[in-house]
């Protein structure tokens, strides 16, 4: 009798829809403190080659990260933790890779 009575006041669809909800903020919130991620790079930061390039790179990185992330579940679920380290080192990557020298190790 009890038990009948008791009706659970969140249903599983509600709580998969809040716990979604919180990684897509978490990784959306994770991505976008790259945005401001300058490098150790040797030379004018305030260059507008220099600044050029970087945009371009955070762009481009942060794309390729976030489509690496969304290839499987257990990749998106740790995305928030592992994507902003792997952005900066794209970034930092595609910057070497356009002949900028790195500074120090970041």
């Amino acid at each position: 009798m009890g038990l009948a009575r008791l009706r659970p006041t969140c249903s599983i669809v509600g709580m998969l829809t809040l716990r979604t909800s919180f990684l897509i903020a978490a990784l959306l919130l994770g991505l976008t403190g790259c945005a401001t991620y300058d490098p150790p790079i040797q030379g004018d930061h305030a260059s507008e080659r220099y600044k050029a390039d970087l945009e371009k790179c955070r762009t481009s990185s942060t794309e390729t990260v976030r489509l690496k992330d969304a290839a499987t579940l257990q990749s998106w679920i740790v995305s928030p933790f592992t994507g902003p380290p792997a952005v900066r080192a794209a970034i930092r990557s595609c910057m070497v890779g356009k002949g900028y020298v790195l500074d120090k190790a970041d």
